[in-house]
């Protein structure tokens, strides 16, 4: 067995240990969790731009679809200008036919213009029959005009029609054509978004997976000093153990040492007694301590001993 000025030597050198490892330890466990936290501060990050990141990829699709739809309308469009425009040039062919083929004196859409207003005024205004039958006699004079130029009219009635039709489908097209302008533009900027904000997650994943590796090795030598001081506390424990042997032994010693010096100062006190010398507290003390010892009932096996005698 140990010496006991050994074991407490190593008690103290342990607990010396026991506490600088309690202090590392505490450190290494405030560096790893702010890796981790370092680590979990990037990761957020990284997450918050990835809902980014999705986000401006639906505005960029909703986009990008509307641009193909947009730009089925403009060439539905445009395919309706290439065939007005068509009527357009053979109407244009068709006039400078008829105006070629006939005599035309006038403007015939002004003289069928004014025609139709003479007839009008026939039907609306109370006319004399004089002023009536005047009146009928110009209408047939300028219907006889009309009557060469019925091709070159309807000509010009098509070249009408076609040129407005023309005027609407062009503006529409144009409106159409900004759109997918406008629409493009949004889609390239949600695109131009999504590269850049991947290209910081890049830079970001980086940094998360330098803090990962700084939180890996700060908890290697977190357990590693963890482990340390395991070892450190079974071996206190061991020692304490050895310890407690020590002190029982020294508890029966006391006893014994304790017992030696009451029999020493009962004898003192028996011969006060007998010299009839006066007490002192101390002295009673031992004498009622002496009596109490005295009255103490005996085991039983020795009990049996004297009833045996």
């Amino acid at each position: 067995m140990a010496d006991v000025k050994d074991l407490l030597n190593q008690l103290s050198n342990i607990r010396k240990d026991i506490t600088g490892l309690r202090e590392q330890l505490n450190q290494l466990n405030d560096k790893k969790e702010g890796v981790f936290e370092e680590k979990d501060t990037f990761s957020k990050k990284i997450n918050s731009i990835i809902s980014e990141i999705k986000q401006f990829k639906r505005e960029r699709d909703d986009f990008t679809r509307k641009v193909r739809s947009l730009k089925e309308e403009r060439k539905q469009l445009n395919d309706q200008l290439k065939i007005l425009s068509e009527e357009l040039r053979l109407a244009l062919e068709k006039k400078d036919q008829a105006k070629g083929n006939n005599d035309i004196k006038g403007n015939p859409g002004l003289i069928k213009k004014k025609i139709e207003e003479m007839e009008y005024k026939i039907e609306t205004e109370g006319m004399s029959f004089e002023n009536e039958k005047k009146t009928m006699v110009k209408i047939n004079e300028m219907k006889k005009q009309l009557e060469g130029a019925k091709d070159f009219i309807e000509a010009a009635e098509k070249i009408r029609n076609a040129k407005n039709k023309i005027r609407d489908v062009r503006k529409q097209a144009n409106s159409v054509h900004r759109a997918v302008q406008d629409d493009a533009k949004n889609s390239q900027d949600r695109h131009e978004k999504i590269l850049a904000l991947s290209k910081q997650i890049d830079d970001l994943k980086v940094s998360e997976k330098d803090s990962f590796d700084k939180f890996i090795t700060s908890k290697e030598d977190f357990n590693k000093v963890n482990d340390a001081l395991k070892e450190k506390l079974v071996l206190m424990n061991q020692i304490n153990e050895e310890l407690k042997k020590h002190n029982i032994k020294s508890k029966e010693e006391k006893k014994e040492r304790e017992t030696k010096t009451l029999e020493e100062k009962s004898k003192q006190v028996d011969e006060k007694i007998k010299g009839r010398k006066k007490l002192t507290t101390e002295d009673l003390l031992v004498f009622q301590k002496t009596m109490s010892d005295e009255e103490e009932p005996l085991p039983k096996e020795e009990k049996d001993d004297d009833d045996s005698e």
